[in-house]
Protein backbone atom coordinates (compact mmCIF):
# COMPACT_ATOMS: atom_id res chain seq x y z
CA UNK A 1 0.00 0.00 0.00
CA UNK A 2 1.39 3.45 -0.91
CA UNK A 3 1.92 6.03 1.80
CA UNK A 4 -0.94 8.12 0.38
CA UNK A 5 -3.27 5.14 0.62
CA UNK A 6 -2.29 4.61 4.26
CA UNK A 7 -3.11 8.29 4.85
CA UNK A 8 -6.46 8.02 3.04
CA UNK A 9 -7.32 4.85 4.96
CA UNK A 10 -6.63 6.18 8.45
CA UNK A 11 -8.25 9.58 7.88
CA UNK A 12 -11.35 8.31 6.09
CA UNK A 13 -11.91 5.44 8.55
CA UNK A 14 -11.67 7.81 11.50
CA UNK A 15 -14.01 10.23 9.72
CA UNK A 16 -16.51 7.40 9.15
CA UNK A 17 -16.77 6.48 12.83
CA UNK A 18 -16.64 10.03 14.19
CA UNK A 19 -19.35 11.10 11.72
CA UNK A 20 -21.58 8.32 13.01
CA UNK A 21 -21.50 10.13 16.34
CA UNK A 22 -21.66 13.68 15.00
CA UNK A 23 -24.72 12.91 12.88
CA UNK A 24 -26.79 12.13 15.95
CA UNK A 25 -25.15 13.74 18.97
CA UNK A 26 -27.05 17.03 18.50
CA UNK A 27 -30.25 14.98 18.86
CA UNK A 28 -28.78 13.07 21.80
CA UNK A 29 -27.80 16.26 23.62
CA UNK A 30 -31.17 17.99 23.17
CA UNK A 31 -33.70 15.15 23.41
CA UNK A 32 -32.05 12.61 25.74
CA UNK A 33 -29.55 14.62 27.83
CA UNK A 34 -31.86 17.68 27.82
CA UNK A 35 -29.05 20.27 27.53
CA UNK A 36 -29.92 23.96 27.23
CA UNK A 37 -28.21 26.47 24.89
CA UNK A 38 -25.52 27.42 27.40
CA UNK A 39 -24.76 23.78 28.27
CA UNK A 40 -24.46 22.98 24.56
CA UNK A 41 -21.84 25.70 24.25
CA UNK A 42 -20.09 24.72 27.49
CA UNK A 43 -19.41 21.14 26.38
CA UNK A 44 -17.65 22.58 23.36
CA UNK A 45 -15.77 25.05 25.55
CA UNK A 46 -14.62 22.26 27.87
CA UNK A 47 -13.36 20.36 24.83
CA UNK A 48 -11.44 23.38 23.59
CA UNK A 49 -9.91 24.09 27.01
CA UNK A 50 -8.48 20.58 26.97
CA UNK A 51 -7.19 21.23 23.44
CA UNK A 52 -5.56 24.48 24.56
CA UNK A 53 -3.88 22.81 27.55
CA UNK A 54 -2.72 19.67 25.76
CA UNK A 55 -2.01 20.79 22.19
CA UNK A 56 1.57 21.81 22.88
CA UNK A 57 2.57 18.86 25.12
CA UNK A 58 1.09 16.39 22.64
CA UNK A 59 2.83 18.12 19.74
CA UNK A 60 6.09 17.71 21.62
CA UNK A 61 5.18 14.07 22.31
CA UNK A 62 4.71 13.49 18.57
CA UNK A 63 8.01 15.20 17.70
CA UNK A 64 9.89 13.23 20.35
CA UNK A 65 8.29 9.76 20.34
CA UNK A 66 6.88 9.55 16.81
CA UNK A 67 3.82 10.70 14.90
CA UNK A 68 2.40 7.18 14.44
CA UNK A 69 2.39 6.52 18.18
CA UNK A 70 0.71 9.88 18.77
CA UNK A 71 -1.96 9.16 16.14
CA UNK A 72 -2.80 5.78 17.66
CA UNK A 73 -2.96 7.10 21.22
CA UNK A 74 -5.21 9.99 20.22
CA UNK A 75 -7.60 7.70 18.36
CA UNK A 76 -7.89 5.39 21.39
CA UNK A 77 -8.71 8.33 23.68
CA UNK A 78 -11.41 9.60 21.30
CA UNK A 79 -12.91 6.10 21.11
CA UNK A 80 -13.07 5.84 24.90
CA UNK A 81 -14.63 9.30 25.08
CA UNK A 82 -17.49 8.23 22.81
CA UNK A 83 -18.06 5.05 24.81
CA UNK A 84 -18.41 7.13 27.99
CA UNK A 85 -20.57 9.75 26.26
CA UNK A 86 -22.98 7.20 24.88
CA UNK A 87 -23.23 5.26 28.13
CA UNK A 88 -24.57 8.13 30.30
CA UNK A 89 -26.89 10.86 28.90
CA UNK A 90 -26.00 13.35 31.65
CA UNK A 91 -24.29 16.73 31.38
CA UNK A 92 -21.36 15.74 33.61
CA UNK A 93 -20.62 12.58 31.59
CA UNK A 94 -20.87 14.41 28.28
CA UNK A 95 -18.65 17.20 29.61
CA UNK A 96 -16.04 14.69 30.81
CA UNK A 97 -16.06 12.85 27.50
CA UNK A 98 -15.74 16.18 25.68
CA UNK A 99 -12.58 16.91 27.67
CA UNK A 100 -11.25 13.46 26.73
CA UNK A 101 -12.16 14.05 23.07
CA UNK A 102 -10.20 17.29 23.06
CA UNK A 103 -7.14 15.61 24.57
CA UNK A 104 -7.37 12.78 22.06
CA UNK A 105 -7.63 15.17 19.14
CA UNK A 106 -4.48 17.04 20.21
CA UNK A 107 -2.50 13.81 19.83
CA UNK A 108 -3.78 13.59 16.23
CA UNK A 109 -3.98 17.18 14.96
CA UNK A 110 -0.38 18.22 14.36
CA UNK A 111 1.00 14.67 14.23
CA UNK A 112 -1.09 13.50 11.27
CA UNK A 113 -0.15 16.37 8.97
CA UNK A 114 3.48 16.18 10.10
CA UNK A 115 3.57 12.42 9.48
CA UNK A 116 2.28 12.54 5.90
CA UNK A 117 4.25 15.68 5.02
CA UNK A 118 7.48 14.03 6.17
CA UNK A 119 6.77 10.67 4.52
CA UNK A 120 6.19 12.52 1.23
CA UNK A 121 9.25 14.76 1.79
CA UNK A 122 6.95 17.77 1.50
CA UNK A 123 6.02 16.99 -2.13
CA UNK A 124 2.62 16.42 -3.70
CA UNK A 125 0.88 17.76 -0.59
CA UNK A 126 -1.79 19.64 -2.54
CA UNK A 127 -3.20 16.53 -4.21
CA UNK A 128 -2.80 14.44 -1.04
CA UNK A 129 -4.64 16.84 1.27
CA UNK A 130 -7.42 17.63 -1.22
CA UNK A 131 -7.94 14.01 -2.22
CA UNK A 132 -7.79 12.96 1.42
CA UNK A 133 -10.55 15.45 2.19
CA UNK A 134 -12.65 13.99 -0.62
CA UNK A 135 -12.17 10.44 0.67
CA UNK A 136 -13.04 11.64 4.17
CA UNK A 137 -16.20 13.26 2.84
CA UNK A 138 -17.21 9.99 1.16
CA UNK A 139 -16.52 8.21 4.46
CA UNK A 140 -18.60 10.72 6.40
CA UNK A 141 -21.44 10.22 3.93
CA UNK A 142 -21.26 6.47 4.55
CA UNK A 143 -21.08 7.13 8.29
CA UNK A 144 -24.31 9.11 8.09
CA UNK A 145 -26.14 6.21 6.45
CA UNK A 146 -24.68 3.72 8.94
CA UNK A 147 -25.66 5.86 11.94
CA UNK A 148 -29.22 6.26 10.68
CA UNK A 149 -29.57 2.52 10.08
CA UNK A 150 -28.24 1.55 13.52
CA UNK A 151 -30.31 4.24 15.27
CA UNK A 152 -33.46 3.12 13.48
CA UNK A 153 -33.00 -0.51 14.58
CA UNK A 154 -31.53 0.14 18.04
CA UNK A 155 -30.92 3.64 19.44
CA UNK A 156 -28.83 6.80 19.20
CA UNK A 157 -26.84 5.68 22.24
CA UNK A 158 -25.99 2.39 20.52
CA UNK A 159 -24.54 4.31 17.57
CA UNK A 160 -22.29 6.40 19.80
CA UNK A 161 -20.97 3.43 21.78
CA UNK A 162 -20.42 1.30 18.66
CA UNK A 163 -18.45 4.09 16.96
CA UNK A 164 -16.29 4.48 20.07
CA UNK A 165 -15.42 0.78 20.14
CA UNK A 166 -14.53 0.80 16.44
CA UNK A 167 -12.24 3.82 16.89
CA UNK A 168 -10.31 1.88 19.52
CA UNK A 169 -9.93 -1.01 17.04
CA UNK A 170 -8.76 1.46 14.35
CA UNK A 171 -6.10 2.82 16.71
CA UNK A 172 -4.68 -0.66 17.24
CA UNK A 173 -4.53 -1.22 13.47
CA UNK A 174 -2.81 2.15 12.92
CA UNK A 175 -0.17 1.43 15.54
CA UNK A 176 0.66 -1.93 13.96
CA UNK A 177 0.41 -1.08 10.26
CA UNK A 178 1.25 2.59 9.60
CA UNK A 179 4.79 3.07 8.22
CA UNK A 180 7.01 5.79 9.67
CA UNK A 181 10.33 6.03 7.82
CA UNK A 182 11.14 9.75 7.59
CA UNK A 183 10.60 10.79 11.20
CA UNK A 184 13.26 13.20 12.54
CA UNK A 185 13.22 12.99 16.32
CA UNK A 186 13.52 16.20 18.31
CA UNK A 187 16.02 15.01 20.91
CA UNK A 188 16.85 16.47 24.28
CA UNK A 189 20.43 17.53 24.85
CA UNK A 190 22.33 15.89 27.67
CA UNK A 191 21.90 17.77 30.94
CA UNK A 192 18.87 19.74 29.68
CA UNK A 193 15.72 19.37 31.79
CA UNK A 194 12.40 18.32 30.31
CA UNK A 195 10.90 21.77 30.88
CA UNK A 196 13.88 23.51 29.28
CA UNK A 197 13.68 21.11 26.33
CA UNK A 198 9.98 21.90 25.90
CA UNK A 199 10.64 25.66 26.05
CA UNK A 200 13.45 25.36 23.48
CA UNK A 201 11.25 23.34 21.13
CA UNK A 202 8.47 25.91 21.45
CA UNK A 203 10.98 28.65 20.63
CA UNK A 204 11.89 26.79 17.44
CA UNK A 205 8.22 26.71 16.46
CA UNK A 206 7.72 30.37 17.29
CA UNK A 207 10.82 31.31 15.31
CA UNK A 208 9.23 29.78 12.22
CA UNK A 209 6.14 31.94 12.63
CA UNK A 210 7.69 35.21 13.86
CA UNK A 211 8.54 37.64 11.11
CA UNK A 212 6.77 35.71 8.35
CA UNK A 213 3.78 37.70 7.13
CA UNK A 214 1.91 34.69 5.78
CA UNK A 215 2.31 32.56 8.91
CA UNK A 216 1.32 35.46 11.15
CA UNK A 217 -1.77 36.03 9.00
CA UNK A 218 -2.56 32.30 9.11
CA UNK A 219 -2.23 32.40 12.91
CA UNK A 220 -4.71 35.30 13.16
CA UNK A 221 -7.14 33.57 10.77
CA UNK A 222 -6.94 30.40 12.86
CA UNK A 223 -7.79 32.38 16.00
CA UNK A 224 -10.72 34.12 14.29
CA UNK A 225 -12.07 30.87 12.88
CA UNK A 226 -12.02 29.50 16.41
CA UNK A 227 -13.95 32.51 17.69
CA UNK A 228 -16.58 32.08 14.99
CA UNK A 229 -16.99 28.31 14.75
CA UNK A 230 -18.07 27.12 18.18
CA UNK A 231 -21.41 28.93 18.24
CA UNK A 232 -22.54 27.52 14.89
CA UNK A 233 -21.30 24.01 15.66
CA UNK A 234 -23.23 23.81 18.93
CA UNK A 235 -26.39 25.74 18.04
CA UNK A 236 -27.41 24.65 14.55
CA UNK A 237 -28.99 21.41 15.83
CA UNK A 238 -30.99 23.18 18.52
CA UNK A 239 -32.03 25.74 15.90
CA UNK A 240 -33.55 23.04 13.69
CA UNK A 241 -35.16 21.09 16.54
CA UNK A 242 -36.65 24.01 18.49
CA UNK A 243 -37.39 26.58 15.81
CA UNK A 244 -38.78 24.16 13.23
CA UNK A 245 -40.40 21.71 15.69
CA UNK A 246 -38.72 18.50 14.54
CA UNK A 247 -39.76 15.42 16.54
CA UNK A 248 -37.25 12.87 17.88
CA UNK A 249 -37.99 10.35 15.13
CA UNK A 250 -37.99 12.98 12.40
CA UNK A 251 -34.69 14.40 13.65
CA UNK A 252 -32.78 11.17 13.01
CA UNK A 253 -33.68 11.18 9.33
CA UNK A 254 -33.49 14.94 8.83
CA UNK A 255 -30.07 15.24 10.42
CA UNK A 256 -28.87 12.35 8.31
CA UNK A 257 -30.10 14.16 5.21
CA UNK A 258 -28.54 17.45 6.35
CA UNK A 259 -25.12 15.86 6.69
CA UNK A 260 -25.38 13.66 3.62
CA UNK A 261 -26.15 16.44 1.16
CA UNK A 262 -23.58 18.74 2.79
CA UNK A 263 -20.83 16.16 2.23
CA UNK A 264 -21.88 15.49 -1.35
CA UNK A 265 -21.63 19.23 -1.99
CA UNK A 266 -18.27 19.34 -0.23
CA UNK A 267 -16.90 16.53 -2.38
CA UNK A 268 -17.99 18.42 -5.50
CA UNK A 269 -16.46 21.70 -4.32
CA UNK A 270 -13.14 20.04 -3.38
CA UNK A 271 -13.01 18.25 -6.74
CA UNK A 272 -13.59 21.54 -8.54
CA UNK A 273 -10.89 23.27 -6.49
CA UNK A 274 -8.39 20.45 -7.13
CA UNK A 275 -8.96 20.54 -10.90
CA UNK A 276 -9.43 24.26 -11.56
CA UNK A 277 -7.78 26.53 -8.98
CA UNK A 278 -4.35 24.99 -8.40
CA UNK A 279 -2.14 27.40 -6.46
CA UNK A 280 -4.84 30.08 -6.03
CA UNK A 281 -6.07 28.83 -2.67
CA UNK A 282 -6.00 32.23 -0.96
CA UNK A 283 -8.46 33.52 -3.60
CA UNK A 284 -10.79 30.60 -2.91
CA UNK A 285 -10.59 31.08 0.86
CA UNK A 286 -11.35 34.79 0.53
CA UNK A 287 -14.44 34.06 -1.56
CA UNK A 288 -15.76 31.14 0.50
CA UNK A 289 -15.50 33.01 3.79
CA UNK A 290 -17.28 36.04 2.34
CA UNK A 291 -20.13 33.79 1.20
CA UNK A 292 -20.13 31.98 4.58
CA UNK A 293 -21.02 35.15 6.43
CA UNK A 294 -24.14 35.64 4.32
CA UNK A 295 -25.32 32.02 4.36
CA UNK A 296 -25.00 31.79 8.15
CA UNK A 297 -27.07 34.95 8.65
CA UNK A 298 -29.81 33.72 6.31
CA UNK A 299 -29.78 30.33 8.07
CA UNK A 300 -30.22 32.04 11.42
CA UNK A 301 -33.15 34.28 10.54
CA UNK A 302 -35.20 32.70 7.78
CA UNK A 303 -38.55 31.32 8.81
CA UNK A 304 -38.70 29.01 5.79
CA UNK A 305 -37.55 25.49 6.58
CA UNK A 306 -36.22 24.60 3.13
CA UNK A 307 -34.29 27.86 2.82
CA UNK A 308 -32.70 27.16 6.22
CA UNK A 309 -31.80 23.66 5.04
CA UNK A 310 -30.25 25.04 1.84
CA UNK A 311 -28.22 27.61 3.77
CA UNK A 312 -27.02 24.94 6.19
CA UNK A 313 -25.88 22.79 3.26
CA UNK A 314 -23.95 25.64 1.63
CA UNK A 315 -22.43 26.74 4.95
CA UNK A 316 -21.28 23.23 5.85
CA UNK A 317 -19.86 22.51 2.39
CA UNK A 318 -17.86 25.73 2.34
CA UNK A 319 -16.57 25.38 5.91
CA UNK A 320 -15.20 21.92 5.04
CA UNK A 321 -13.17 23.51 2.23
CA UNK A 322 -11.35 25.86 4.62
CA UNK A 323 -9.16 23.39 6.47
CA UNK A 324 -7.55 21.34 3.65
CA UNK A 325 -6.71 24.52 1.74
CA UNK A 326 -5.27 26.14 4.85
CA UNK A 327 -3.29 22.95 5.55
CA UNK A 328 -1.67 23.19 2.12
CA UNK A 329 -0.67 26.84 2.60
CA UNK A 330 0.57 26.26 6.16
CA UNK A 331 2.64 23.12 5.51
CA UNK A 332 4.35 24.76 2.55
CA UNK A 333 5.61 27.50 4.88
CA UNK A 334 7.14 25.46 7.74
CA UNK A 335 10.16 23.18 8.08
CA UNK A 336 10.11 19.45 8.83
CA UNK A 337 11.96 19.43 12.16
CA UNK A 338 9.49 20.32 14.89
CA UNK A 339 6.64 20.48 12.35
CA UNK A 340 4.12 18.84 14.69
CA UNK A 341 4.89 21.33 17.46
CA UNK A 342 4.51 24.30 15.12
CA UNK A 343 1.22 22.94 13.77
CA UNK A 344 0.09 22.38 17.35
CA UNK A 345 0.56 26.09 18.00
CA UNK A 346 -2.03 26.78 15.33
CA UNK A 347 -4.28 24.20 16.99
CA UNK A 348 -3.90 26.07 20.27
CA UNK A 349 -4.93 29.32 18.62
CA UNK A 350 -8.05 27.66 17.24
CA UNK A 351 -8.83 26.25 20.69
CA UNK A 352 -8.26 29.63 22.35
CA UNK A 353 -10.65 31.25 19.90
CA UNK A 354 -13.32 28.65 20.60
CA UNK A 355 -12.84 28.95 24.36
CA UNK A 356 -13.35 32.71 24.21
CA UNK A 357 -15.96 32.81 21.45
CA UNK A 358 -18.05 29.82 22.53
CA UNK A 359 -19.26 31.07 25.94
CA UNK A 360 -19.82 34.59 24.60
CA UNK A 361 -22.01 33.27 21.80
CA UNK A 362 -23.72 30.84 24.20
CA UNK A 363 -24.59 33.58 26.70
CA UNK A 364 -25.79 35.82 23.87
CA UNK A 365 -28.03 33.00 22.60
CA UNK A 366 -29.30 32.23 26.12
CA UNK A 367 -30.36 35.82 26.76
CA UNK A 368 -31.56 36.59 23.22
CA UNK A 369 -32.32 33.74 20.81
CA UNK A 370 -30.51 30.83 19.20
CA UNK A 371 -30.70 32.75 15.91
CA UNK A 372 -28.97 35.66 17.61
CA UNK A 373 -26.14 33.39 18.73
CA UNK A 374 -25.64 32.01 15.21
CA UNK A 375 -25.62 35.58 13.86
CA UNK A 376 -22.90 36.54 16.30
CA UNK A 377 -20.81 33.66 14.96
CA UNK A 378 -21.34 34.91 11.40
CA UNK A 379 -20.13 38.42 12.23
CA UNK A 380 -16.98 37.00 13.84
CA UNK A 381 -15.93 35.67 10.42
CA UNK A 382 -15.80 39.13 8.83
CA UNK A 383 -12.26 40.10 10.00
CA UNK A 384 -10.93 36.92 8.37
CA UNK A 385 -11.49 38.47 4.94
CA UNK A 386 -8.81 41.12 5.49
CA UNK A 387 -6.19 38.56 6.45
CA UNK A 388 -6.97 36.35 3.46
CA UNK A 389 -6.48 39.44 1.31
CA UNK A 390 -3.04 39.84 2.94
CA UNK A 391 -2.17 36.19 2.31
CA UNK A 392 -3.34 36.51 -1.30
CA UNK A 393 -1.19 39.60 -1.81
CA UNK A 394 1.89 37.96 -0.28
CA UNK A 395 1.48 34.81 -2.40
CA UNK A 396 1.16 36.95 -5.55
CA UNK A 397 4.45 38.69 -4.72
CA UNK A 398 6.40 35.48 -4.09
Amino acid sequence: MSIQNFYYTITSSRSFFIQMVFTLNAIYYVTQADLNALQLILIGTIMEISVLLFEMPTGLYADHFGRKRSLALGTIIIGLAHVIEGSTPEFWAIAFSSAMWGIGWTFISGAEQAWIADELDGTNLETTFLRGSQFSSFARFAGILASMAIAAFWSVQTVIIFAGVMLIALAVWAFIKLPETKFVRVTREKGVSGITHMVNTIKVGLSQIRGKTMLVSIAVVTLLWGLASEGFDRLYGAHFITNFDLSDDESIYWFGAFYAIAFILNIGVLHFVEKNVKGRYADVLLLTNAVLTGTMLIFAWTGHFWLAVAMYWVTSALRNVNYPLMSIITNEQIESKGRATTLSMFGQLDALGQIVGGPLVGLFALYTTIAGGISASAFLILPVLYFFWRIKTKMAQS
